[in-house]
């Protein structure tokens, strides 16, 4: 039930304290420098809106995430960045609002995910050698917490897409990026391919920049099929969308969907990832599967064709994953011969040596979060000495981090999130079970990637965060919240 308007304060109050902040601006104004007082102009402006539109602050983060490490400074032990900015802001702004009853608080079901591992991590605090090591990663996951439960406040089914379009978007933007690497071989002598190099956009590492790309191309990849549907149908409940009634409106949507799920496709593969490819694979074979006849139809296409076509790919390509089979054997680095075609795969087995080891040792509280670095370079084998920040697998980097509370409370949340988003895409329809569908997809990636490399590092558990905020979990709503 709708609130009465006399609980609400006055309109007229909040505009009359906006005409207040612009003459005191204006007057500020007048005795600067012309770049400084526009730069100021612009920032109060997005501030102001923000105050206004709280929203904005969300589309404003799946903007800048692929730029956040590139633009992040030291601030003592830390750093700082546009994401913790955007995160602090919109968070404030939410919450004036809400004291001052414009804002009604509403449900945010999948904290009971998240704060239960935000909580493991804290009490592996008592563990750590270096608190300041800690206090990054605490805080990361807090943002984690707030940026879900922001999305579960400001975000009505309305703003759904353009959400997803703003995620695409930005990834799209940092795919362009890596593909300008990869052709032009600007980057470091290291990531050098024969005639290419690959591709790390604003990452600084190809892993990242293709587990960033590879958690929004299941997203694209659902959009894409249910622009689709849009294209050919009249129905209400396939388009969802009121904006979409007329028929230019949906080709040119679906094209605009198409084009950027396409090119992070391509961001993806010149990165020469292995475990962005694997995650690819398996996440979208998961989209096709839930999407509908037609999908599962193209999936099982693709499947025949990669079968047929798997003798004339380039011999780089197949030998990624002929070597990663082979290899993926081994155990035990100890004394195994280390080779340029080797080096990367008994890197990541030495890593996982060293996180079982501090298992271990460290049975129930692990070496504490955010610690992996400290305690590194007791456990280190051979002539991998470098930590590297993490163990090259995430369930097993929590072990050794945060003990078997922490391994347990990682399961809790990732599996939670899997099923909850798996089990929404087999109970909506229309764009809301594009979205599920798309959100189950990133977290298969998650899954698969996340068993070689870490991908909650540089922004991308913001993404996952609003991800799961976009998931439409409320029951009997369609897309404009009917």
């Amino acid at each position: 039930m709708l609130s009465s308007p006399s609980t609400h304060p006055a309109p007229w109050r909040e505009y009359a304290a906006y005409a207040l902040i612009m003459l005191a601006l204006a007057a500020l104004l007048a005795f600067l420098p012309l770049k400084l007082g526009v730069a100021l102009l612009a920032g109060l402006g997005f501030a102001l809106a923000l105050l206004r539109w709280p929203v904005l602050g969300l589309y404003a983060l799946a903007l800048v995430i692929p730029f956040s490490a590139v633009t992040r400074v030291p601030l003592g032990p830390a750093s700082i960045g546009p994401t913790d900015l955007l995160v602090g802001a919109a968070f404030f702004a939410w919450f004036l609002r809400f004291t001052a009853g414009f804002q009604r608080r509403r449900p945010a079901p999948l904290l009971w995910l998240i704060l239960p591992f935000l909580t493991i991590l804290l009490y592996s605090t008592l563990a750590a050698r270096s608190l300041t090591a800690a206090l990054p990663e605490l805080v990361k996951w807090a943002e984690v917490a707030v940026v879900y439960w922001l999305g579960a406040q400001l975000l009505t089914p309305k703003h759904r897409l353009p959400l997803l379009l703003t995620l695409l978007a930005a990834g799209s933007l940092e795919a362009l990026i890596g593909i300008r690497q990869f052709v032009f071989r600007i980057g470091p002598e290291a990531y050098l391919l024969g005639r290419f190099l690959r591709a790390y956009g604003t990452f600084g590492q190809p892993n990242p920049y293709a587990g960033y790309l590879g958690l929004l191309l299941p997203v694209g990849v659902s959009l894409s099929l249910w622009a689709l549907g849009a294209v050919f149908s009249n129905q209400y409940s396939v388009i969802s969308v009121q904006w979409m009634k007329r028929g230019w409106v949906r080709t040119a949507m679906a094209l605009f969907i198409w084009g950027m799920t396409a090119v992070i496709g391509v961001g993806i593969i010149v990165s020469w990832s292995r475990g962005a490819w694997l995650g690819v694979m398996a996440s979208t074979a998961t989209v096709l599967a839930l999407g509908s006849v037609w999908g599962l139809g193209l999936l099982l296409a693709l499947a025949a064709g990669l079968v047929m076509l798997w003798p004339v790919l380039p011999a780089g390509i197949t030998a990624r994953f002929a070597d990663a089979a082979r290899l993926f054997g081994t155990w035990d680095v100890r004394g195994v011969p280390v080779t340029d075609a080797n080096l990367a795969i008994l890197e990541r087995v030495a890593h996982w040596q060293a996180a079982w080891e501090m298992f271990a040792d460290h049975f129930w509280l692990g070496v504490g979060v955010g610690n992996w670095d400290v305690a590194y370079p007791d456990y280190a084998i051979g002539i991998w000495k470098a930590p590297l920040g993490h163990a090259h697998n995430v369930l097993f980097h929590f072990a050794a981090v945060a003990g078997v509370l922490g391994a347990l409370g990682y399961l809790w949340l990732w599996l939670g999130s899997l099923w909850t988003a798996f089990r929404a895409s087999l109970q909506r329809s229309g764009l809301n079970k594009a979205i599920a569908i798309g959100v189950t997809g990133m977290w298969v990636h998650l899954s698969v990637h996340n068993q070689f490399d870490n991908l909650w590092v540089q922004g991308m558990p913001l993404v996952i965060a609003l991800g799961l905020a976009l998931l439409p979990l409320a029951s009997g709503r369609d897309a404009h919240g009917r």
